[in-house]
């Protein structure tokens, strides 16, 4: 645009001028000239300007697309480059390959975790039955009895395998359901429902040996957490008899370490204290207890058969059957020779209940004691009294 307007400058001024002399119009054209230069100027620069900018984007453009281009072949080489090392890595691999072992037994052990819980959340019929599919013919008395005998759970895995022939590659956990992972269960399952077993003979030894010890307290609520711990002990020593068939103190002995008379004999001194206060089918059930316990020991039946039945008999009276305890003693004094003790308890069980019956028993006593008896001087005292 600017060079047009220069242009009808010039055009008007050479129409408008003739009478202008030559100096005037060479100044007028020099200037015009000049000016069309000073016009024309600015627009080529500005048009250079524009071409050189349309040059550089295009340049710029060029070399982006060249860059562009040359980009991933850099990015490609970079890559392998990053590749290299690994490959030329021999120690790395050496390591992977040295802890490779250590990763595999993580996750076999894990396994093998994992499926003893989900044995354990089996119930004890369906763990023996799946031991049954495996051959293993046995039941739950007869994996309690080799509780009984063996105090190593191992051991008796070791016994039963042996004993059924039993391969461990023939059962799968994943194909069958069951493998012989389960036989380790299966014994800690039923070793926690048995009363009694091999592995508690060491500690039912200590715990005997403790509780001989005790003395009657003036608490009652002491000595009835006694009579308890004394009932559930002698009652596992009576299983353990039943079940190994001991009939001596001495054969047990070689099982649980200790002789276990002392603390029979401290379990009815106390019985005989708590069992007064207690109900009336406590005696009864105590009675029949007591009994199987000394009719199991030989050695215990002979030295403590009266003294158990007196104690009964004791007990039958402070609870006001005198018809059943009166009739104890009277079989206790036929089946007896030396009758001064069982007179004594029969007359000083009557002392504070019936002191005229008590008085009477001491009087028929004197028929068959005198001053040689050692408790002649007792029962001599109910007729004083």
């Amino acid at each position: 645009m600017p060079a047009k307007k220069a242009e009808t400058k010039d055009t008007t001024v050479k129409k408008g001028t003739k009478s202008v002399d030559e100096t005037k119009k060479t100044t007028t054209r020099k200037t015009v000239k000049k000016t069309v230069s000073k016009t024309e100027a600015p627009a080529k620069k500005a048009a250079k300007t524009k071409q050189t900018t349309k040059k550089a984007e295009t340049l710029k453009n060029d070399k982006s697309a060249v860059e562009a281009n040359k980009k991933p072949a850099k990015v490609k080489k970079e890559a392998e480059v990053k590749k290299a090392p690994a490959k030329k890595a021999p120690a790395k691999k050496t390591s992977t390959k040295k802890s490779a072992p250590a990763k595999k037994e993580t996750k076999k052990t894990v396994k093998k975790d994992t499926r003893a819980e989900q044995y354990r959340q089996f119930s004890l019929d369906t763990c023996i039955d799946m031991a049954k599919a495996m051959g293993i013919d046995l039941g739950y008395d007869q994996y309690a009895e080799l509780l009984m005998e063996n105090s190593d759970n191992k051991k008796i895995v070791s016994i039963i395998q042996e004993q059924f022939h039993l391969d461990p590659k023939k059962f799968s956990y994943e194909e069958d359901g069951y493998d012989l992972d389960l036989l380790p269960i299966l014994i800690e399952k039923i070793a926690d429902t048995v009363d009694i077993k091999a592995s508690d003979f060491v500690s039912l030894g200590k715990a005997v040996a403790a509780h001989e010890k005790y003395e009657i307290a003036q608490d009652a609520l002491e000595n009835n957490e006694e009579y308890n711990a004394d009932f559930d002990l002698v009652k596992r020593i009576l299983m353990i008899a039943q079940r190994k068939d001991i009939t001596t103190m001495e054969e047990l002995k070689t099982l649980i370490k200790v002789d276990a008379t002392s603390m029979i004999e401290k379990f009815m001194d106390v019985a005989l204290t708590v069992l007064k206060n207690w109900q009336y089918d406590d005696v009864k059930y105590y009675e029949g207890f007591i009994y199987t316990v000394l009719s199991q020991f030989t050695d215990l039946y002979d030295a403590y058969e009266n003294r158990a039945m007196m104690d009964v008999a004791d007990l039958y009276i402070e609870h006001g059957d005198y018809g059943l305890g009166d009739a104890n003693y009277n079989y206790i004094l036929r089946e007896n020779q030396i009758k001064d003790y069982i007179y004594f308890r029969f007359a000083n069980v009557y002392k504070d209940i019936d002191r005229e019956k008590s008085r009477a028993i001491a009087n028929a006593a004197m028929q068959f004691v005198d001053d040689r008896y050692d408790y002649y001087p007792q029962i001599a005292q109910f007729l004083e009294n």
